[in-house]
């Protein structure tokens, strides 16, 4: 199996990081993003990936919906503690969405 991160990152993650070819499924990207917030992150690291998730869940509702069924008030409660500066967050979430469009 593939990194977790890596797997975030080929989905436009909004890191400075490289991507690879590999292509990204659905599940695949929400197994990898639980496995990157179990992993308790920090700093930017922290920030694009709550930046990440609150780009799905407000742009694809339906498919954050089916991929975290059960855990979205705990995955949207975890995102926002990662989000002090709001202008950096509304900087990433754009780069995430306009990543994510690729994805979903």
């Amino acid at each position: 199996m593939r990194n977790a991160w890596q797997i975030l990152r080929d989905a436009g993650l909004p890191v400075a990081a490289e991507r690879s070819a590999h292509t990204v499924d659905t599940h695949e990207l929400a197994a990898a993003t639980r496995d990157a917030i179990a992993e308790e992150p920090t700093g930017r690291d922290a920030e694009a990936l709550g930046a990440f998730v609150f780009a799905w869940q407000q742009h694809w509702p339906a498919a954050f919906s089916a991929a975290f069924a059960g855990d979205e008030p705990t995955l949207l409660a975890w995102a926002a503690r990662q989000l002090p500066d709001d202008n950096r967050y509304l900087k990433l979430r754009r780069i995430a969405i306009a990543n994510l469009a690729h994805v979903l």
